[in-house]
């Protein structure tokens, strides 16, 4: 049978030898026969060009790589060490993010999980506008890039604390490209939603993927009928329809794109009662991680909304998804997102038992009903708002939502979440140092 290599312990194919990454050179044609996401490049098999790569190799800590030595070059030229390609120190995030949170690690402080969370966050913001570029023209630069940022999103979903900090960052203003914030959203609440049905992490970072990348066919399709979708006539909707099969036509020039995800891109416009598309399928037809990606498509696009007057907040999306659309989404998927999201999902408006009014600012994973409450007060310098914890707090209580048109202008431009996106990190970490004093 032979020996192993790689992580998943599969058989050394023929013509292939099991080499440890200490011994490879530069010009050596491997297989690193690992995940597709354990390693940055943007397909598994290739020759080895330069020192940075060996580096790479080296650093993925596999036991083995498989090495063809007919489709290497004859004598692996021995080279002085070079400065490391620019575009693959692009296809890794930060050491710092990645040495403070290895995958599936779970750290008891809140405070370093939630700078953690702004910090890896920030990044795969920073590099999603030049990614979604890349991927588009396809260039692997795009690709890998992509890969990093669900590998960096992934990690964090794993953390818990990190992940109800993640919740409060979905609406961050630095993105002003609006299809980007939303195949962002996508990607990271389908990730947590396929937590909540204990897929793989494998699986998950799949999902992810897809989430990521579902609408860049939308690229393809006239800008005027993308961004008046509730407008346009039978003949354009069937040209915004092409979309997804638009988006598979470009990432299949991917060697080695994983068909899953392929799978999911090509048909999260499909609904349970068979009037979605492109093939109409029904019920179980449509595989659970196509399902969790529709329905977070849809939730989100409820949230955000092009058009501010129709946009709902997350609360109400959430309920209408449950009461109105069960026969479109999976129910049980919808149920995964409220208890995944939560009853107030960051972003809603509650009104409290004393009568104060506040924003949701954060996921409490352990005590869903008592976030963290950025309270309606005016006459509070805008430098120190008043942040409830209700965690700490036995008086007050959640009583309900506030639907945002039940409230005044002055009100709502108040407790605007993207005004307050980035004072959620203080106000969390000087509440950790108060119930820590």
């Amino acid at each position: 049978m032979g020996i192993v290599a790689g992580d998943d312990a599969h058989p050394v194919p023929p013509g292939a030898v099991a080499v440890r990454p200490e011994d490879l050179r530069v010009g050596m044609y491997v297989d690193l026969n690992c995940s597709w996401f354990r390693h940055p490049f943007p397909w598994r098999a290739f020759k080895i060009t330069s020192e940075s790569q060996l580096a790479t190799i080296r650093g993925l800590c596999l036991a083995s790589v498989l090495v063809f030595p007919k489709d290497s070059d004859r004598k692996s030229p021995t080279q002085e060490p070079s400065q490391p390609d620019s575009r693959e120190e692009t296809n890794a995030l930060k050491p710092s993010a990645n040495a403070l949170l290895p995958a599936g690690e779970h750290h008891a402080d809140y405070h370093q999980a939630v700078q953690l969370a702004t910090e890896v966050y920030q990044q795969v913001v920073q590099r999603s506008s030049q990614m979604m570029k890349d991927v588009c023209n396809g260039s692997v630069d795009g690709l890998s890039n992509a890969k990093v940022m669900i590998n960096g999103i992934s990690t964090l979903i794993a953390n818990t604390e990190a992940a109800s900090a993640m919740a409060s960052l979905f609406d961050t203003e630095e993105l002003d490209n609006v299809s980007l914030l939303h195949a962002l959203n996508v990607a990271t609440l389908a990730m947590m939603v396929a937590k909540h049905f204990k897929i793989g992490e494998e699986e998950m970072r799949l999902i992810g993927m897809a989430g990521l990348l579902h609408d860049i066919g939308e690229q393809r399709v006239p800008l005027r009928i993308v961004r008046n979708r509730s407008k346009i006539t039978r003949v354009e909707a069937l040209e915004y329809q092409r979309h997804a099969q638009h988006s598979v036509d470009m990432l299949t020039r991917f060697q080695g794109f994983p068909d899953e995800v392929l799978d999911i891109i090509r048909h999260h416009h499909e609904r349970l009662d068979g009037s979605g598309y492109p093939e109409k399928l029904k019920g179980d037809q449509i595989p659970l991680p196509t399902r969790i990606v529709s329905g977070v498509d849809q939730y989100d696009s409820l949230v955000n909304n092009p058009e501010a007057e129709q946009a709902l907040s997350p609360a109400e999306s959430l309920a209408h998804m449950y009461k109105n659309q069960k026969h479109l989404f999976s129910p049980e998927v919808i149920v995964a997102m409220i208890q995944t999201f939560g009853v107030y999902p960051p972003g809603t408006v509650v009104a409290l038992t004393d009568g104060t009014l506040g924003l949701v600012l954060n996921l409490n994973m352990e005590f869903r009903l008592k976030p963290l409450i950025l309270a309606y007060n005016p006459a509070s310098p805008k430098a120190t708002p008043d942040i409830l914890d209700l965690s700490q707090d036995d008086q007050r209580t959640i009583v309900r939502a506030i639907p945002k048109h039940d409230l005044p202008r002055e009100i709502m431009d108040y407790l605007c979440l993207k005004r307050w996106t980035g004072y959620f990190i203080q106000s969390s970490i000087c509440t950790i140092r108060e119930h820590a004093a």
